[in-house]
């Protein structure tokens, strides 16, 4: 199990990561970690930009399943 920092770290990363590649286009971005997946909440104009949410997590956290429960409207 990961250290709290370690785990506030990855989230950090996670949501830096997905704000580079939406260029800031999710809105109220959430990453939470509970225990074997990440869940990514939030709000979005496009799923295009919900995808490439979904990829930016994905080049961080090898493996662990993902939730991509960021919504579209």
């Amino acid at each position: 199990m990961k250290s709290p920092t370690a785990l506030q770290d990855l989230t950090s990363s996670i949501k830096h990561r997905i704000h580079s590649r939406t260029y800031g286009r999710v809105w109220n971005l959430h990453v939470e970690l509970t225990g074997q997946q990440v869940v990514l909440r939030g709000k979005t104009s496009t799923y295009y930009t919900k995808q490439l949410a979904q990829h930016g997590a994905l080049e961080i956290i090898n493996g662990q399943p993902i939730v991509n429960a960021i919504e579209v409207g």
